[in-house]
């Protein structure tokens, strides 16, 4: 048999031995009740704006549908009851929970009204008041706290049994491979694996050891300690033990628990957010970064701030006409002007379906102006080419602060004001030049009109037309 062979054989054979241990230990926390398998959803907390990030199946579990948005912890602390928000100051506000969260709550609205839900995550950071900075986790359904602790924490991640009578050490295949040692290298005795704990995170030895020791302190142990993995680095991890029985003098005879990577979980937090903050056709920023950013950008450190506002001309012409692919390569083609142009540090956003916003920290109106003519000289170089679908894009700009008492949001007003006006200086030439481009492609006349015309009324014409139309309705309502 190869050495190759034998390893395989051996992964195997422990692999069955972990899960038959597995089912042996949770037999005697569960007796008959077999736990199942609940999907978890996934949650984040920033202490800073005290606002959660719910994935979708996390917000289906509040009957939120999929919000993809940071929801207030107000609205959502209406969901539980009083006992659940009163730990749940406990956990956010004071350190006496530690750095392990693992609570049962319970819905008092919304779909699972009535029903039990075990919370489990992890505290990343806090501030020197000690509230919780920003946290993580899961949600889930579940019979009970050890259903869930049992079939969501163990089966993804690696597990432990400590049996204190013969003082031997049980670890899963999925521990061993997550701090990157062989089987027979890892410890074998509680003694032996504390010498992995960093130094600094070694008093959870003396939490543990008096919790083996007598009931008076509880049967859960917790933890957030670095770990050595076998290179030598150490990595975060989070650790939950469950004693599982006891002598009558109260020592624990063996001990069941977990072990999770939480840089995996730091990972889990930067994929959500750039997912939501992610518009996912261009890659750049979307709204809803705007919208929870706005903050960065009224910092007087970084000023003077400015703002580019762009507008796609004819994507809805285009879009109908040719289709939706052909808008999506105009939008990509903006993306492509703003990316190559824009060296300089900032935050492009595409706002909705034709508008874009860029703003500029450390950017003056004229460095900004200057961009504009760079961005506009691009678009030139772009429609000169011989074959390639015509870019026609309004550029508008503004720096806050050009007015007393400004704001961003006006800034940003004034730059979208200055590039309508440019838009309607160009709109004749750019709409004839995309009609001969449509009707080229079509092999057929195309129509501009329905609200697409070549000339647009303005908002005082249009005002006017509403009233000539009203009077217009009221003299055929007053006729016999």
């Amino acid at each position: 048999m190869t050495e190759e062979v034998r390893q395989n054989e051996w992964a195997r054979t422990a692999m069955a031995q972990d899960k038959a241990h597995f089912e042996d230990e949770a037999q005697l926390i569960l007796g008959d009740e077999r736990p199942h398998s609940g999907v978890r959803g996934y949650w984040i907390f920033d202490g800073a704006k005290r606002q959660f990030l719910l994935d979708a199946q996390c917000a289906a579990f509040f009957g939120l549908g999929a919000r993809r948005e940071w929801i207030d912890e107000a609205e959502l602390l209406e969901y539980l009851t009083m006992r659940n928000i009163e730990r749940y100051y406990r956990v956010m506000d004071t350190r006496d929970m530690g750095l392990i969260i693992f609570e049962d709550i319970e819905f008092t609205r919304g779909p699972y009204a009535g029903q039990s839900f075990v919370i489990n995550g992890s505290v990343l950071a806090r501030f020197p008041n000690s509230k919780v900075r920003y946290a993580t986790g899961y949600l889930t359904k579940s019979d009970s706290s050890y259903s869930d602790f049992i079939v969501c924490e163990i089966s993804g991640d690696g597990f432990f049994s400590w049996d204190c009578v013969t003082q031997t050490l049980h670890l899963s295949k999925a521990y061993i491979d997550l701090l990157g040692y062989d089987a027979d290298e890892l410890p074998q005795t509680l003694d032996e694996w504390s010498s992995l704990i960093h130094p600094d995170d070694r008093d959870i030895i003396d939490v543990q050891n008096h919790i083996l020791a007598c009931p008076d302190f509880g049967d859960s142990f917790e933890y957030c300690a670095r770990l050595r993995h076998k290179n030598g680095s150490y990595i975060w991890s989070i650790g939950r033990g469950i004693v599982v029985r006891r002598h009558p003098d109260g020592s624990a005879i063996s001990m069941l628990g977990t072990f999770s990577d939480i840089n995996l979980v730091q990972d889990n937090f930067e994929n959500i957010k750039q997912l939501l903050y992610t518009d996912t056709l261009t890659g750049l920023k979307n709204r809803s970064f705007f919208q929870q950013h706005l903050a960065r950008w009224i910092d007087p450190d970084i000023r003077p701030v400015s703002v580019i506002y762009a507008d796609v001309t004819g994507l809805k012409i285009t879009n109908d006409v040719l289709g939706h692919a052909d808008g999506d390569i105009l939008l990509l083609t903006v993306t492509e002007v703003l990316n190559t142009v824009i060296e300089r540090p900032c935050d492009i956003m595409r706002l909705a379906g034709d508008e874009f916003l860029t703003i500029l920290p450390s950017c003056t109106l004229k460095e900004c102006t200057d961009i504009i003519e760079q961005l506009r000289q691009y678009v030139r170089t772009h429609n000169a080419l011989e074959g390639v679908m015509p870019l026609f894009v309004g550029f508008g700009c503004a720096t806050l602060g050009e007015q007393e008492g400004d704001t961003l949001q006006s800034a940003i007003e004034r730059a979208d004001v200055r590039m309508q006006a440019q838009k309607e200086r160009e709109r004749k030439d750019n709409y004839i030049a995309l009609k001969t481009y449509l009707e080229r492609r079509k092999g057929r006349p195309v129509s501009m009109r329905d609200g697409r015309r070549l000339n647009y009324l303005s908002r005082e014409e249009r005002a006017l037309r509403a009233k000539q139309l009203q009077a217009e309705q009221a003299e055929g309502s007053a006729a016999p």
